[in-house]
């Protein structure tokens, strides 16, 4: 008797440990994720998730018709990339859209940025109130950039500190390979190997400050790095591997935007000379290379207009750059705005080809 009441003690325990034993979430692929973080995944069941969708889908089509689709048919018409081989944004924050739209095809596109790139959300793992609290926030930050076109910084440095929304740069970068049309097929941790001097995978248990997203569309694999890295003279010097690694991709194509002027101060100097020297082209706005600078790597085209910088950066003029603006006589169109300056009069790119020399 006693143990046959032990065996019906034994069988309760074990009925009410099923009970309450939660159901593990289903591991979802990087494709699943990405769709979802793009608000793309299948019409949802429930009302907060159909709000997030809805959101992130109008701030793209105001994107995709305001800037998107314009600066693609501009950058074929006059950046005219052949595609192929690496591409390098830095200061970029994880605006993967602008340079695969300037630099279509390319087989690597390398962004580096100051903030870690985190592990991409998990939102079939969290509760009802966090997932409700992490789609809203992606979907302001969906408009936000719908909006704007580019990152803020605080904005981005309001997503590192908030470590319960699990919002950062590789949520954002597979939300914009999905919209761009890409498959995910991996998303990985990156670290710096000293002695190979260049980045590699980790387990995906290490940590996130590097990632990289293994893509793939139409038929072409390509490899999306997103870097953390510290592009000042201090913290290239104080990483000197990183600093020679560096020096490689500056002889790549490259796009700067929104870049806060940094590499028109002094405290930039290494990436500003290295770009200088060796960039064979640079698309870029008014807050990337000085003028000066910008000239000396070849002729320069200039697109829409200038006169002075965005009010908030009081400790830069591009006062030459106002200049070659104020003299040249047949400037480029720029039927959409791209950077901090938007009105039709004030926005502005550049264009420069580093000539072969005879």
């Amino acid at each position: 008797m006693v143990h046959y009441l032990n065996r019906r003690l034994l069988a309760c325990v074990l009925s009410l440990a099923v009970c309450i034993v939660p159901v593990l979430a289903a591991e979802t692929s990087p494709q699943q994720d990405a769709l979802r973080f793009a608000g793309m995944d299948t019409p949802a069941t429930d009302a907060a998730h159909r709000t997030f969708q809805s959101r992130a889908g109008a701030a793209w089509a105001k994107y995709d018709k305001q800037v998107g689709r314009p600066l693609a048919a501009w950058a074929r018409r006059e950046v005219a990339y052949s595609g192929g081989g690496e591409v390098f944004y830095p200061f970029s924050g994880p605006d993967f859209l602008t340079v695969a739209l300037v630099y279509p095809n390319a087989e690597r596109y390398v962004l580096v940025a100051i903030q870690d790139a985190r592990q991409p959300a998990r939102p079939e793992s969290m509760g009802v109130v966090q997932r409700q609290a992490f789609e809203k926030k992606l979907g302001i930050a969906w408009e936000k950039f719908g909006r704007l076109g580019f990152f803020r910084t605080e904005d981005l440095d309001d997503d590192q500190r908030d470590l319960a929304s699990g919002i950062g740069p590789s949520t954002i970068l597979m939300a914009f390979a999905a919209r761009l049309g890409y498959e995910v097929t991996a998303v990985a941790p990156l670290s710096f190997n000293a002695s190979k001097g260049d980045w590699e995978t980790l387990p995906s248990d290490g940590k996130w400050k590097s990632v990289r997203l293994s893509l793939q569309k139409d038929g072409r694999k390509v490899t999306l790095d997103y870097l953390r890295l510290d592009l000042s003279d201090s913290g290239l010097r104080a990483a000197e591997p990183q600093q020679a690694w560096i020096g490689r991709m500056a002889t790549k194509p490259t796009l700067l935007k929104a870049a806060s002027h940094l590499l028109q101060h002094p405290s930039f100097t290494v990436l500003r000379d290295d770009l200088v020297a060796n960039a064979p082209m640079v698309v870029q706005d008014e807050t990337g290379l000085d003028y000066k600078e910008l000239a000396k790597i070849g002729p320069v085209r200039l697109y829409g207009n200038f006169t002075q910088t965005y009010h908030l950066f009081k400790s830069t003029t591009q006062r030459a750059l106002a200049a070659a603006y104020k003299a040249e006589k047949t400037k480029g169109e720029l039927p959409f705005a791209f950077s901090y300056l938007k009105g039709a009069d004030a926005r502005s790119m550049q264009i420069v080809r580093r000539q072969a020399k005879t």
